[in-house]
């Protein structure tokens, strides 16, 4: 009898090895498809664009992908903002106006360090998704918004006191008016077409996931 049941652990045992190995052959292709994917998402958002005169900051897509992703992924979405940065500054033209190391000088350097940290903080605060309650939504489309602006606009003024040797208060109220005032009911569209997308995703994923416990049983 007790040899019995040695047999059956052991059997019990291989049969939840293979189980979790092939979890973790799942996890690994799903977090790489999600790394890539959101790497892409954000290149894509950063060549459709198009500028006005009176600012060198580009009119983009990429914060409706970030908001997206964020909200999307929770605290797994910096690996592809991560990547992202990571291919722009390697030298891949992912970025809206090229890549490259030297793109660390650039006055909108600021906004994408920005696409960061909002990854970090407000992936942080969402945790583990799906996040469809509407005022959490709320509060994380804000506080991205928030923190890209926020470096964003930090790292304009400073490089435009640097570079255009002009005072720090100068710098920052230019800074906000071509920087940040531009931008804000752009921004704010953006974010309720990421929640649109996100609303959209997880009800695709519900019938999809529906549809194949259907044919499952059948």
């Amino acid at each position: 009898m007790d040899q019995k049941q040695a047999v059956l652990a052991r059997e019990v045992l291989v049969q939840e090895t293979k189980t979790t190995q092939r979890l973790d052959v799942k996890e690994i292709a799903k977090g790489a498809v999600e790394t890539v994917g959101g790497a892409g998402l954000l290149a894509l958002g950063a060549k459709t664009m198009f500028i006005l005169p009176f600012t060198m900051i580009p009119f983009t897509l990429q914060t409706l992908f970030l908001t997206y992703l964020i909200l999307l992924l929770g605290n797994r979405s910096w690996r592809p903002v991560a990547t992202y940065i990571a291919m722009g500054l390697m030298g891949l033209p992912v970025f809206a106006y090229g890549g490259g190391l030297y793109y660390v000088l650039s006055p909108t350097f600021g906004y994408i360090i920005g696409f960061l940290a909002a990854a970090i903080i407000a992936g942080y605060y969402i945790g583990n998704p799906p996040l469809l309650y509407p005022r959490k939504l709320v509060i994380a489309a804000t506080l991205i918004q928030g923190i890209v602006y926020t470096m964003g606009f930090l790292w304009l003024a400073g490089w435009l006191t640097l570079t255009r040797l002009i005072p720090v208060h100068t710098a920052l109220a230019t800074a906000f008016i071509i920087g940040v005032a531009p931008f804000i009911a752009w921004d704010i569209l953006k974010a309720l077409m990421a929640v649109g997308l996100l609303v959209g995703t997880h009800k695709t994923k519900t019938i999809i996931s529906r549809y194949l416990s259907v044919l499952g049983n059948t």
